[in-house]
C-alpha cells in the first residue's frame, strides 16, 4: 500500500507546481446558450427491439430558462431547442453513469461543459437495478436488496467475468455513432474531436474503449475522463490498462480511499489505473468527497444530502475536467493554466504531461520508491512495458 501511494507523490514531486495555489477566479467561462434533448436510439438486441434513452446537451441561440431535472438538481437550459450550427463542429464527449444510476447523474458538468461548446451525450444504461431514469426521475419500485447484491457482485469480478458486463461498451457505441448518424447533430460534431468519461461503473465503459480490450478500442476517442471509478481498475489486467495510450484524468474522493472493492482499496485502485495508462494523465484527490460526490442528487432528503457532492466540490471537478478536455480534445489552450497548478480543495494533485517514460526512467523512479520504503517489495505484477 505504501509503495502505491507513493508513486504518486514521486510523480508529484516531479511534475506538480504552485501546489496550494487557488485557481477558482480562472475557472473556464461560459461560452454559449445551451439546449438540452432527450433523444431515444433503437436497435435490435436479441431478436428484440431495444430503446437507449440519452441526455444531449449542446450550444444554442435560444433563450435558456431554469429547468428542474429532478429533486433539488435545476439546470438552466433551452429544452428542446435548435443546435447553434454557425459555431460548429464542436467536440463530443459521450458520458457513462455508474451502476444504477442515470444519464443526469453529473449535471453540474455536463451542462457547463455544452456552455464552453461541446455537445455531451448520457445514456441510461440498461444496468439490472436502475434507481433513476432520465424522463421518470427515481423508480418507484427500485429493488434496493438487489441493488446492492448486484453491486457486490460486480466489485468482486475481475477482467475473467466482465463479458456479462460488456453491454455498457456496446450501449456506449451506439451513442457515438447514433449521433454521428444523426440527422440533427451529425454534422455539428468534430469527427477528430472526440472523448468519453465515466463515473465509477461507468469508468470501466469509458476505459473498454480506450484500448484496453483488444477488437473494443475505438481509435475516434482522443481522451478519457474518469470519476471514481474502481471498476476501472479491478476489472482490466495491467497490461490492459497500459494499453491506454491516450490523455486521461482521474479523480477520487479523499474520504473513499480506503474503502474497498473486492480485496483492494480505491486507492490501491486509483494507483493501478495511473500507473498504466501512458502519459499525459493527471490524478486528483478532491478534499472531503466521497464515491458519490461526483453525481447530483434527485431526492431531498439528509442522507442524499450527505452523500452527493457540494457545491465547492463540483465546481473543481467541474473546473479541471473542463480544462483537461478543453486542452487534449478541443485544442483551445485558454484554460491551460488550470492544470498547471493545484487547488485548496485537492488534497492531492499529481501529473505526468510528458510523453510516454523511457525504461531508464520507469527503473528510476522504482528505485526511488525502494529507497523511500525499504522493505517494500518489487512490483512483480508490472507489465512490461
Amino acid at each position: 500500500m505504501a509503495s502505491l501511494l507513493l508513486v504518486f507523490l514521486v510523480f508529484g514531486a516531479l511534475s506538480c507546481s504552485a501546489i496550494d495555489s487557488d485557481a477558482k477566479e480562472a475557472a473556464p467561462r461560459p461560452l454559449f446558450k445551451v439546449g438540452y434533448q432527450v433523444i431515444d436510439f433503437k436497435y435490435r438486441k436479441d431478436g428484440q427491439e431495444q430503446m437507449l434513452t440519452t441526455a444531449v446537451w449542446y450550444p444554442t441561440a435560444a433563450q435558456p430558462k431554469s429547468y428542474q431535472y429532478g429533486g433539488p438538481t435545476i439546470g438552466n437550459v433551452a429544452v428542446d431547442a435548435v443546435p447553434l450550427a454557425e459555431s460548429g463542429p464542436y467536440p463530443l464527449l459521450v458520458f457513462s453513469h455508474g451502476y444504477g444510476g442515470g444519464g443526469l447523474g453529473a449535471v453540474f458538468f455536463t451542462e457547463a461543459l455544452a456552455a464552453r461548446g461541446w455537445i455531451v451525450a448520457c445514456p441510461d444504461h440498461h444496468d439490472r437495478h436502475p434507481a433513476v431514469r432520465i424522463r421518470t426521475g427515481q423508480e418507484k419500485d427500485f429493488d434496493r436488496v438487489g441493488f446492492v447484491k448486484h453491486a457486490r457482485e460486480i466489485a468482486t469480478s475481475g477482467p475473467e467475468d466482465r463479458g456479462k458486463y460488456l453491454y455498457r461498451l456496446d450501449e456506449m457505441g451506439l451513442v457515438l455513432d447514433g449521433l454521428l448518424a444523426s440527422n440533427l447533430f451529425g454534422k455539428l460534431i468534430d469527427r477528430e474531436r472526440i472523448a468519453v468519461g465515466g463515473h465509477s461503473f461507468g469508468g470501466f465503459t469509458a476505459l473498454g474503449l480506450s484500448g484496453t480490450i483488444k477488437g473494443r478500442h475505438d481509435p475516434r476517442i482522443k481522451a478519457v475522463l474518469l470519476f471514481s471509478t474502481g471498476a476501472g481498475g479491478y476489472l482490466f489486467r495491467y497490461e490492459e490498462l497500459s494499453g491506454v495510450r491516450i490523455p486521461s484524468m482521474l479523480f477520487m474522493g479523499e474520504r473513499e480511499k480506503e474503502q474497498q472493492r473486492g480485496s483492494k482499496t480505491m486507492s490501491e485502485l486509483s494507483a493501478r489505473i495511473y500507473k498504466n495508462v501512458s502519459p499525459p494523465k493527471y490524478f486528483l484527490e478532491v478534499r472531503g468527497a466521497n464515491h458519490f460526490s461526483f453525481n447530483n442528487r434527485f431526492t431531498d432528503n439528509r442522507r442524499t444530502k450527505l452523500l452527493s457532492g457540494t457545491e465547492e466540490q463540483f465546481e473543481v471537478i467541474r473546473r479541471y475536467s473542463i480544462a483537461f478536455l478543453e486542452k487534449y480534445v478541443a485544442g483551445r489552450m485558454d484554460s491551460d493554466h488550470v492544470l498547471k497548478q493545484s487547488d485548496h480543495l485537492l488534497t492531492h494533485y499529481v501529473t505526468e504531461p510528458v510523453p510516454d517514460a523511457s525504461k531508464q526512467d520507469l527503473r528510476a523512479l522504482d528505485e526511488k520508491i525502494r529507497r523511500a520504503v525499504p522493505d517494500a517489495p518489487a512490483d512483480t505484477n508490472k507489465p512490461r512495458r
